[in-house]
């Protein structure tokens, strides 16, 4: 992603959604990039239509870029906001990034806990060209204390920063992974930086699907289009392109037994 000029950045106290805001600036006509932070959120939301705590002093963001990809390379963009944030936050003052990883397809952990969500969506208005919003919420002071699995917030972990000083390191990491990604053309590299810091690599885990089913084997790579390959007992390999990542204990079967990260 090429900028022309200084960083666009609309920054705002409270807003309902930060990737609303960003859609309808896309709707309105605005060519991207465009960056939408704010305080706090009334109305923030995760994948799957999941409520996402947006309390204040943490920072909520959202990127507008438009026609970033072939239609057919816009499934990488979760890997390749994944691998930026996580850039942008390994560079953080007071974060080991050693302990800043990624666990599919594309939560920030810190410690073995999630500290980012990531949300993409886009659209296509008609007569128009293709509308995409990269937005996150990074936990730093507040964090849920009844989430299923580990959760932390940046200032546990050591940043000594504001919401508003993150902000530039972590534009910063988003945007030069977008341009390593290079519009599809360097998925390669995004993917190898991806596997570099990924939780769960060689390990028995489980893939809870979309639609209930669950799949049990060892993860063994992403595939060159971004895909999750698990290794299956006999021999054979299954690919996911979503879902939700959990971590077996060694000599775990298919009994519900799974850690949540």
């Amino acid at each position: 992603m090429k900028r022309a000029g200084p960083r666009r950045h609309l920054a705002f106290d409270e807003v309902g959604s930060t990737n609303t805001l960003a859609l309808e600036a896309g709707r309105a006509g605005d060519p991207g990039p465009l960056w939408v932070t704010a305080e706090r959120q009334s109305a923030g939301r995760g994948r799957r239509g999941r409520a996402w705590s947006s309390e204040r002093g943490n920072l909520y963001a959202s990127l507008l870029v438009r026609d970033p990809a072939p239609i057919a390379d816009l499934a990488n963009i979760p890997l390749v906001a994944a691998v930026g944030l996580r850039n942008g936050i390994a560079q953080l003052p007071g974060i080991d990034g050693d302990r800043v990883r990624i666990k599919w397809p594309n939560d920030i952990l810190v410690g073995g806990a999630k500290t980012v969500g990531i949300l993409i969506e886009s659209e296509k208005p008609a007569g128009e060209s293709q509308l995409v919003v990269l937005g996150c919420g990074i936990n730093i002071e507040h964090w849920p204390d009844d989430a299923p699995y580990a959760v932390t917030g940046l200032r546990r972990e050591g940043y000594r920063g504001t919401a508003s000083d993150a902000f530039a390191p972590l534009a910063d990491g988003v945007e030069k992974a977008l341009d390593l990604w290079d519009r599809g053309r360097g998925f390669d590299a995004v993917r190898k930086q991806w596997l570099a810091h990924a939780v769960g690599l060689g390990q028995p885990c489980r893939i809870n699907l979309p639609g209930g089913e669950v799949a049990d084997g060892v993860f063994e790579e992403l595939d060159p289009v971004g895909r999750l390959v698990l290794a299956l007992p006999g021999g054979r390999r299954q690919v996911f392109s979503a879902g939700d990542l959990f971590l077996l204990a060694a000599g775990t079967s298919s009994s519900p037994s799974a850690a949540p990260l």
